[in-house]
């Protein structure tokens, strides 16, 4: 008897040592160099928006904003959209295909960038007007005019309107919203949202538009239905139980439910809605600070926490001395935001980035543009950009990048600026390390200047290539997996483990939640088996200086994880590929918007959308 309890307690231990073994981690045969190509990715990169200035029959206009229907009598306006040779058309879907970037050159009829350089984007602009739900917003370009000469909101032949009428959100209105955002969940992008009520620019006048007038540029009228005009009597909403709002807050709060439901395709919101453009100028509603604060209060409360709300430094700063009892006049003054704060959801939109040393009036004190972009660098937001890249210090490299580099450029409109001040750089390194000195302030406005000397990191990876392709490729976040350690082996009762290093390259990073599951993929067979880390890819956080080289090892982050082996389910012996697969928590299909790394080689897997990392034996 003695003998068999000590037989059995042998075996206990043997069996117990061989599931609580560990096998060494051996660094995994993969390619840990950059590939410099595009890639896309969800939450970051180059997005197709406004273009070129084409004649339609409501006016000459370069928008693309979807101007949302009150019901099916409406006529689909998307903007002077070309859609094939000298085809004007409407874009009612994702807009989500291979695109060049413009080169600032009206080449109507033709539809192209005229850079030579193409991305595939991951974001889509889903811009929507409400025009047709405000009595002061224009629903043309020749009604903006007509209204301008005679001063009447109704042409005085036909009678017809030349506004919206304000008014609840259809149904119909919001089914249109939820049928295009959900072409975008079908396809395998994201969302950049703006909602406003002049999304097609017609309540502002830009005499460019109009080069046979005699015209003189400025705002029209304020589009809000919050703006009380003889045309628009009230602010105030007249929906029984809910006439304690003011008819924005009131839209806001129907459009709540489709924040919400869409959360896991929507990107980022730019709160849009006062002013032209719904970019928060010229409008006197976009000039007040208590109506500013009275938005951004709403949008806080009608989109989820887990996204960023785009707005601008003028604004923000209003918002957040009537919020906090302060009286800050610079944004540097105000602390960096905590996390989980509600200013900690604030990033940055910009529509004339690079035009001048002001971004044309979007910095206003001396040394304005230097204080915002170091409090931004430091907050670790984002910047959405478009138009500009002027012919500038801050328009030409190599000073744009070290601007897009301080601004955290994430998003940028590929058909709205001079792309070929880019395209025609050559990317080496004695074209990338020449000095620049910047403009002290706006005084300055040709050289020499006399603010501070900057010098750009070259990057070898990119070397011979052009400045527009290293630029598109550093939007936002990139991620090269620079070391790979897995378990040479893993008992199917033990632990897997993984230690590695990442590289973010990128101008940005991650701000957006993900999760990040790690998957073992039968060599054998199709079988894969996946289990959540608790990586946050968040951490995964960009060289402060800008210094992305494959030789900083600095910047190399930890990648390192260990999963039990029953949380992956019952894994049989074998042999097994490691995947790591990172997307929203919240993401509804099994291998869309999952981000993908920029290495060389043959490491990206579409069918399960994650990343080769290594391969272990499970015995």
């Amino acid at each position: 008897m003695k003998a068999k309890l000590t037989s059995l307690v042998l075996v206990f231990c043997w069996v117990a040592s061989e599931v609580n073994a560990q096998a060494p981690l051996v660094l995994q045969s993969l390619d840990y160099t950059e590939n410099p190509v595009d890639i896309p990715n969800p939450d970051r990169g180059p997005y197709r928006g406004r273009w070129q200035r084409v004649a339609t029959h409501f006016g000459t206009t370069p928008e693309v904003d979807h101007l949302v229907p009150v019901d099916a009598h409406d006529v689909l306006f998307h903007g002077a959209t070309l859609v094939g040779l000298a085809t004007l058309g409407t874009v009612e879907g994702d807009d989500i295909e291979e695109t060049q970037f413009f080169n600032g050159q009206n080449i109507s009829p033709n539809y192209a960038g005229g850079t030579g350089v193409s991305a595939l984007p991951s974001i889509s602009f889903m811009g929507f007007d409400l025009a047709r739900f405000s009595s002061n917003a224009f629903l043309s370009a020749t009604g903006a005019l007509a209204y301008q000469a005679d001063g009447l909101f109704e042409d005085p032949v036909s009678g017809a309107p030349r506004t919206g009428k304000t008014q609840p959100l259809t149904n119909y209105a919001l089914d249109y919203i939820r049928g295009l955002l959900q072409k975008v969940r079908d396809g395998n992008g994201v969302a950049f949202v703006k909602f406003s009520y002049d999304g097609n620019g017609f309540n502002y006048l830009e005499p460019s538009r109009y080069p046979h007038l005699n015209l003189r540029e400025g705002l029209i009228h304020g589009p809000e239905p919050a703006y009380v005009t003889p045309n628009n009597p009230s602010a105030m909403c007249d929906v029984p139980g809910y006439t304690d709002k003011d008819w924005i807050e009131y839209h806001l709060w129907q459009l709540k439910p489709i924040f919400h439901e869409f959360e896991d395709i929507i990107m980022c919101v730019k709160t849009g809605m006062l002013g032209p453009w719904g970019e928060q100028h010229s409008s006197p509603m976009a000039l007040d600070p208590e109506a500013n604060k009275k938005l951004f209060d709403t949008f806080l409360d009608v989109v989820p926490d887990s996204r960023l709300l785009l707005t601008t430094q003028r604004v923000f700063l209003s918002w957040y001395n009537l919020t906090y009892g302060t009286t800050y006049t610079v944004i540097d003054s105000i602390p960096v935001p905590p996390k989980g704060s509600p200013e900690a959801r604030w990033g940055y939109f910009d529509d004339s980035y690079g035009s001048n040393y002001t971004n044309s009036g979007r910095y206003r004190t001396p040394d304005d543009r230097y204080r915002f972009f170091n409090w931004i660098h430091s907050q670790n937001t984002m910047t959405q950009i478009e138009g500009g890249i002027g012919d500038n210090i801050f328009g030409h490299m190599p000073g744009a990048i070290l601007e897009a580099q301080q601004f955290r450029i994430t998003a940028a409109n590929m058909r709205h600026g001079n792309y070929s001040r880019w395209s025609d750089f050559i990317y080496n390194e004695a074209n990338v390390t020449t000095p620049v000195t910047f403009p002290a302030s706006a005084s300055e406005t040709s050289p020499p200047f006399t603010g501070p000397t900057k010098t750009a990191i070259f990057d070898p990876v990119y070397d011979g290539r052009n400045g527009l392709e290293y630029m598109r490729d550093r939007f936002g976040y990139r991620l090269v997996l620079r070391e790979a350690k897995a378990s040479e082996w893993v008992e199917r009762r033990g632990t897997l483990a993984f230690e590695g290093k990442i590289q973010n390259v990128g101008f940005g990073n991650i701000l957006n939640r993900k999760n990040v599951s790690v998957i073992l993929k039968s060599k054998a067979g199709s079988n894969a088996y996946i289990a959540r880390t608790d990586l946050d890819a968040r951490d995964w956080l960009a060289d402060e200086g800008g210094n992305g080289r494959p030789d900083n090892t600095a910047a190399w982050r930890d990648l390192n994880f260990s999963v039990a082996m029953s949380t992956l389910g019952d894994v049989p012996a074998g042999n097994y590929d490691i995947y790591l697969k990172i997307n929203d928590p919240k993401e509804k299909s099994t291998n869309k918007r999952c981000i993908r790394f920029a290495n060389k080689g043959n490491s990206w897997n579409a069918d399960l959308g994650a990343n080769l990392i290594g391969s272990t034996t499970v015995r």
